[in-house]
């Protein structure tokens, strides 16, 4: 079944982490496959929900799929020494990039300007951090999001609020899909530039 995020602030809670966090990346390295099943059950939706914030569903299950199949095997001779949480949205985030650099490689110039946009965006999360923000800074983020001009406003809470694929709100809109993706980029840099200066 899809797991969407459809509000974008219900990303922006901060995923627990801790000693039990620990004790299941060692039971994870030895080969535990409880451990393992444990973090993908826990992982999975919020991976996938940030996945497909670049590609569509389908692939964005692929691609993170592909990270958790590279961790059980890997299981032996890599280890974590990081959070979970960290470890994932960076393993998530370059896999994204990775596939879009595949993808701009295939396609003709004008879906390559496309593409380009979306990496850009994959790019602007940095850490987990930028991912998930704790709950005092959610009124900052509401705050922020309504000042955004109008134009960018509306195409962000599109996009985040609604789940809405850049070629859903560009034919709502009447807008190129080009004008979408430009329009989500300069929100979440405004959004960055206020809450990680």
């Amino acid at each position: 079944m899809r797991i969407i995020a459809k509000n974008f602030l219900n990303l922006f809670e901060m995923h627990g982490s801790g000693k039990y966090e620990h004790e299941l990346i060692e039971r994870l390295n030895g080969g535990d496959m409880g451990a393992f099943r444990e973090i993908y059950r826990k992982y999975t939706p919020i991976m996938q929900a940030f996945a497909a914030k670049f590609t569509d569903w389908a692939t964005a299950e692929d691609l993170v799929q592909d990270v958790f199949m590279r961790i059980w095997v890997g299981r032996e001779t890599s280890s974590i020494n990081e959070s979970l949480q960290a470890y994932l949205f960076r393993a998530v985030r370059n896999r994204c990039i990775n596939y879009l650099d595949h993808l701009k490689i295939r396609a003709s110039y004008e879906s390559q300007e496309m593409i380009e946009l979306q990496i850009r965006e994959v790019e602007f999360f940095q850490s987990p951090e930028q991912l998930f923000v704790r709950k005092e800074q959610l009124e900052q983020v509401r705050q922020e999001i309504e000042r955004l001009p109008e134009k960018s406003r509306k195409v962000f809470k599109m996009a985040y609020d609604d789940g809405k694929k850049a070629v859903e709100i560009a034919e709502e809109l009447r807008i190129s899909i080009r004008t979408v993706e430009t329009q989500i980029y300069k929100a979440l840099k405004t959004l960055r530039s206020v809450l990680y200066q």
